[in-house]
């Protein structure tokens, strides 16, 4: 890995930006702040190298406006209705970010934090933070992201979590990929197929209503291949989570984008997976290269538990028991060349 200093944060400390690679090239650079994917360079079919995730390009426009930001996002990813939980018997409120309710940990939340080095090679890296009680939920926690640009083209994503006291737990990754690498202005064009059968419809402030539901003879049906311009113009852009199909590390998604020649898998172990569109993009602020992204610029793959789960005691459950191993996995995987057959279940 090459290593080289981003910037200073105003408590003095250094921000780094990582660069692991496989022998084909395909390269991604990880900053320290918000363990961020900054970027994710990956060949199309002629071989052209482009950058497939959003972002920005310094580290006072990513501490300025974080939300087109490909961080890890953590302790609690989504929304807690409220911000207020309880674990054993006990009380919790969080920060109100969102429409009354928590948003990814509010500004507790990972994304702005500025993780260590822990260790690396080549192809991968190792960050680590340790969080405080102080930032509203139980006990301390630690944790390790391990990013490794696999022999496949697939970037891998690991995440290891400690408690020191019983702790509601989900951790995500925020990224945002246009497989056009900055081509095309949006993910109109990009064609999905999701593993899911069912989701959990919201609330207007976007909680779950704790049904799970048949996502048959709606918009947010892509048991088949569709492309996203479809749904895009009949809604206001997507922003659920889907009920994956079966347990353990399995695909739960695929992403196409017929012009560059990609297309890309999503494989994880978490039993959730939420979709969403960059609906809030305005084409106000400058990001990447100047570039100023309009909404539904690019495409996220939330792979998560559910929603408000620490509220809902039906859904998988989110607490991780003190002193205890809490391990995922997640995958993003690149391929060049014939599309595969994407209708079928």
């Amino acid at each position: 890995m090459k290593i080289r200093r981003m910037g200073t944060l105003p408590d003095c400390t250094d921000v780094q930006e990582v660069v692991i690679a496989n022998e084909s090239g395909m390269a991604a650079h990880i900053i320290t702040y918000g363990a961020v994917i900054k970027n994710l360079k990956v060949p199309d079919e002629n071989g052209n190298m482009d950058d497939l995730v959003l972002g920005q390009d310094t580290l006072e426009e990513y501490r300025r406006n974080p939300s087109c930001s490909a961080a890890v996002i953590g302790r609690v990813a989504n929304r807690i209705k409220g911000g207020e939980f309880h674990v054993n018997g006990r009380g919790y409120w969080l920060e109100r970010n969102d429409r009354g309710n928590c948003l990814h940990s509010g500004s507790a939340g990972y994304a702005s934090k500025n993780f260590h080095i822990a260790a690396g090679g080549d192809d991968w890296v190792t960050l680590y933070w340790k969080d405080s009680a102080a930032d509203g939920f139980p006990g301390s926690v630690s944790l390790e992201v391990t990013y490794r640009v696999m022999a496949d083209d697939a970037l891998d994503i690991r995440y290891r979590l400690i408690p020191e006291e019983d702790t509601p737990v989900n951790l995500t990754n925020h990224v945002y990929f246009n497989l056009s690498g900055g081509k095309d202005a949006t993910v109109f064009n990009h064609e999905m197929r999701i593993m899911a059968d069912f989701y959990t419809p919201v609330t207007s402030d976007r909680i779950p209503t704790g049904e799970i539901r048949k996502v048959a003879g709606t918009n947010l049906d892509f048991t088949n291949r569709r492309t996203l311009g479809e749904v895009l113009n009949e809604t206001l852009g997507l922003d659920d989570n889907y009920v994956l199909r079966g347990w353990g590390y399995r695909k739960a998604a695929e992403l196409w984008h017929e012009k560059s020649g990609r297309w890309m898998e999503v494989y994880t172990d978490q039993p959730g997976i939420q979709i969403y569109t960059g609906n809030h993009f305005d084409g106000s602020l400058a990001c990447k290269g100047g570039v100023r992204y309009e909404k539904y610029a690019g495409i996220c793959f939330e792979t998560q538990g559910f929603p408000n789960a620490v509220n809902c005691s039906h859904f998988p459950d989110c607490i991780v028991r003190k002193n205890t191993v809490f391990a995922s996995r997640t995958t993003y995987r690149f391929h060049i060349g014939p599309q595969p057959e994407g209708n079928g279940k």
